[in-house]
């Protein structure tokens, strides 16, 4: 389920890590009805996670990371996901801002980062419920700030949060993006939700914090200006950089949801051919046709998905390679792409459900637990289907796009 040419991609190394990813894949099955319960990852699931290298995916060389690939971290995440949902987001968003916080941070902000821990692991907030801050000398202070929700936050060593709350991003497109240590946030013990219950997602609140100015990155349209600008000057990884906001679709939003999705057609498939139908003749799910229908129905979906995906990646890495703006279309069906792989990810999830009977409604039930864990998953902001959908209809009547991304990354797209 993995194929569709994208494995044969991935380098030696990146191999490797995938190896080490499924080797997980029956502890965290295991760990499933604890991580739950506990609403947090277990420490030694995390030691577990660390040793195999899972949470230096998106870490630059340079500070002892593996920096793979967009491909590679998709498809090594989802592997984690098939294990378990909440496990698979949270290493998709450790990895995720790691990734993109070396793209944003100067290298001297990056070396003072990272010299003082072994493993960084950054959680973020791409947007505040409320912040009231200040500009001043040498930075910024935040008098008072509510962000949610802080994925990983119990697990991370920093985050990156937008100093923009809803009212500052409707008057200016984009972001603030503060880094700031855990040990200066206050995490308020308010993740209790029928979905990725594992994930720490809580609420991060901030009182009378000075932020160095150093630590702050402002992406306004001076910054996207001067990132255009530098289109076919930028070498190695810092021509992902002007690109920092649409990539974060890529590496924080879709491979738990397709990992999910995968592990919910696997394990359905392994266990039709054992399993009846009540009130019915019918000794194995197998051997029934609108089941043999549907399991190839919900398989193709989620092959599909993984096709647009795959779309995405080459789409973006041809136009960083060649430093080539986008236009609005293909830069909206980037971030159509991923949305709609998200629905077809669920589409396939419930098609499953429904043929799995009245026992699947019970925790203990692993399908129980990826139905839940998937919706959850397709409804974060970044890969909602009808928000993306709509981006992609309104750019092909010609509208102005909706979707703060196309609109921050205005001058980065053809006229």
């Amino acid at each position: 389920m993995a194929g569709l040419g994208a494995v044969n991609k991935l380098t030696d190394e990146e191999q490797q890590l995938l190896q080490n990813a499924s080797d997980l894949v029956p502890v965290l099955r295991e760990f499933g009805r604890r991580i739950d319960e506990d609403r947090h990852i277990p420490e030694e699931l995390i030691q577990k996670i660390s040793r195999a290298g899972l949470f230096k995916l998106g870490t630059p060389k340079k500070y002892g990371g593996y920096e793979v690939s967009i491909r590679a971290l998709i498809e090594i995440i989802s592997e984690v996901a098939k294990g378990n949902g909440s496990v698979g987001w949270v290493v998709q968003i450790i990895n995720g801002n790691n990734f993109n916080a070396s793209l944003l941070l100067d290298s001297e902000v990056l070396d003072s980062i990272f010299k003082h821990e072994e493993e960084i692991r950054f959680c973020s907030v791409l947007q505040a419920r409320k912040a009231i801050v200040r500009k001043t000398e040498g930075g910024y202070f935040v008098e008072r700030g509510l962000w949610g929700f802080g994925s990983g936050s119990k697990h991370a060593t920093h985050a990156l949060l937008n100093l923009m709350d809803p009212k500052a991003v409707q008057e200016n497109p984009g972001m603030m993006l503060a880094v700031v240590p855990m040990s200066q946030i206050k995490i308020v013990d308010d993740w209790y939700t029928m979905s990725l219950k594992g994930s720490a997602s809580n609420s991060l609140e901030i009182n009378n914090l000075f932020i160095q100015e150093q630590y702050v990155v402002v992406q306004d349209q001076e910054f996207i200006n001067k990132s255009s600008s530098m289109l076919r000057q930028l070498q190695g990884i810092d021509r992902y950089k002007p690109y920092a906001n649409v990539i974060s679709s890529l590496t924080t939003g879709i491979s738990a949801i397709l990992g999910l999705a995968r592990g919910a057609l696997e394990h359905f498939v392994d266990s039709a051919p054992r399993k009846g139908i009540a009130m019915t003749i019918h000794r194995s799910q197998a051997e029934v046709g609108h089941i043999q229908y549907k399991v190839g129905l919900a398989a193709m979906k989620v092959e599909s998905a993984h096709l647009h995906i795959n779309r995405s990646i080459e789409n973006l890495e041809n136009h960083i390679k060649n430093g080539e703006p986008f236009s609005k279309k293909e830069f909206a069906q980037i971030q159509t792409d991923i949305g709609y792989a998200a629905m077809l990810c669920t589409e396939a999830v419930d098609m499953v459900m429904v043929e799995s009977g009245g026992s699947v409604i019970a925790d203990s039930n692993p399908l129980s637990q990826i139905y839940r864990d998937i919706r959850g998953g397709a409804n974060h902001a970044l890969t909602t289907a009808s928000t993306c959908l709509e981006l992609y209809g309104r750019i092909l009547f010609g509208l102005p796009p909706q979707h703060v991304l196309t609109i921050s990354a205005a001058p980065l797209l053809k006229d």
